[in-house]
């Protein structure tokens, strides 16, 4: 690279030369030629010492970065080998100080696997436990579900299951309300008529002695048809049929009129349908069912109202019952003044009795004293043996009888009426 910039030199300075010299004569030319000539090889010379020195730089200046290569390895490496020591003297004294800070971590942690290791133990066995009765629970849903199939069979196969089906759920739901079987409601109650006998399946004994009349009634084909249809229209036609079933039901039990049967019961009667859901389809399928009902005297009640209407009765006889206690304990009140006025009237009578006996008491010792005492004495004036025992000292008696306070025992209470024995 050198060579090529003295040679670009020399041929800028020829080119220049030339251009000098073409402006001048040729004796001069010649004489300034030569003196280029040797100024230019002055100049090759110089160059070409200048270019050994240029060189000789370059090689210097090689071998010194070579030898500064040299060093900044060495340095490299004794620092790389200086910093792995002063790295693991730290890394020690960390690992030292790490050691002692995470000491009750360690001990935190051991602790906390133990209690892990107890969770998961309690956790596997709860995990048995829980398998076990969800087993139990499935087997008991699956009889669950055979009971119901039969249950739905019965009721299906035999009108008189499912009647007697509504009657137990009405006897549940009486009980669940607080009423007494037996005591509070009956079942089964046969009363002659004209035209037979009549027997409500349960009467219901209200407060006052009036009587609530109720009947259970379960007709379920055709909803559990409307249940398993295929189609909407098979859907509604069953529906349809079950609430028309319902209809008929209510105006059979309004033709028996229980209400001129029985003369302490209401004038309406109590249609008991053992299943809310039974109710509402019926309801929804014929609109105008539950007030035509009510206008044939004639109650529709699901489990729930006829909860409601038990626990509202269980409440009246509860109210009854405490309103009876009360008169009882207003009479009894009574009776005990009365005796306490008998117990006054005897207790005036004492006193008067005992303030006469001390009276009679004073008079007898005085008397003794006065006439008794002196004459005895004689006696002894005149020789008589005494005998051993003294005569006894006698005193008046000077305590007071008590005068009562109470105003009931005062004379102004002789205005009131005596009271009898």
């Amino acid at each position: 690279m050198t060579e090529a910039i003295i040679a670009v030199i020399a041929l800028l300075v020829g080119i220049a030369a030339g251009w000098w010299l073409a402006s001048r004569p040729v004796a001069m030319l010649r004489t300034e030629r030569d003196t280029a000539r040797a100024e230019a090889d002055e100049r090759r010379t110089k160059l070409a010492e200048a270019a050994v020195e240029v060189r000789a730089l370059q090689v210097g200046q090689e071998e010194r970065d070579k030898a500064h290569a040299r060093q900044l390895e060495e340095l490299n490496t004794r620092f790389e080998a200086l910093a792995g020591r002063v790295l693991e003297q730290v890394q020690e004294r960390q690992k030292a100080s790490l050691k002692e800070v995470l000491a009750p971590v360690a001990g935190t942690l051991e602790k906390f696997q133990e209690r892990l290791g107890e969770v998961e133990k309690a956790r596997q066995e709860a995990y048995g436990s829980l398998k076990e009765k969800l087993a139990f629970v499935v087997d008991g849903q699956e009889k669950v579900q055979s009971a119901a199939a039969g249950l739905v069979t019965a009721l299906r196969s035999s009108g008189k299951a499912a009647g007697s089906w509504g009657e137990q759920q009405l006897v549940n739901t009486l009980e669940m309300a607080g009423l007494r079987a037996g005591i509070d409601f009956s079942v089964q109650t046969h009363v002659a008529a004209d035209g037979g006998g009549k027997r409500p399946d349960a009467i219901i004994n209200l407060p006052g002695g009036r009587q609530l009349i109720i009947d259970a009634k379960c007709s379920l084909n055709d909803y559990l048809a409307g249940l398993e249809a295929g189609s909407d229209a098979e859907r509604l036609a069953a529906m349809k049929r079950h609430a028309a079933a319902v209809r008929g039901h209510a105006r059979g039990l309004s033709e028996k009129a229980y209400w001129n049967e029985f003369g302490a019961a209401a004038d309406f009667v109590i249609m008991f349908i053992p299943g809310e859901n039974f109710l509402s389809a019926a309801l929804e399928h014929d609109l105008a069912l539950l007030g035509w009902a009510f206008d044939q005297r004639i109650l529709l009640a699901g489990p729930i109202n006829l909860l409601a209407i038990a626990k509202t009765v269980a409440l009246n006889w509860r109210q009854e019952k405490l309103a009876d206690e009360a008169r009882e304990i207003g009479k009894l009140g009574a009776d005990i003044y009365s005796a306490i006025a008998v117990m006054a009237d005897h207790l005036v009578k004492m006193r008067r009795n005992l303030t006469e006996t001390v009276g009679n008491y004073n008079d007898f010792v005085g008397s003794l004293e006065r006439n008794v005492l002196p004459k005895a004495r004689r006696f002894a004036d005149m020789g008589v043996e005494q005998g051993r025992k003294p005569v006894v000292q006698l005193s008046a008696v000077d305590v007071p009888v008590r005068t009562e306070q109470a105003p009931e025992l005062l004379p102004s209470a002789a205005a009131l009426p005596p009271a009898a024995e």
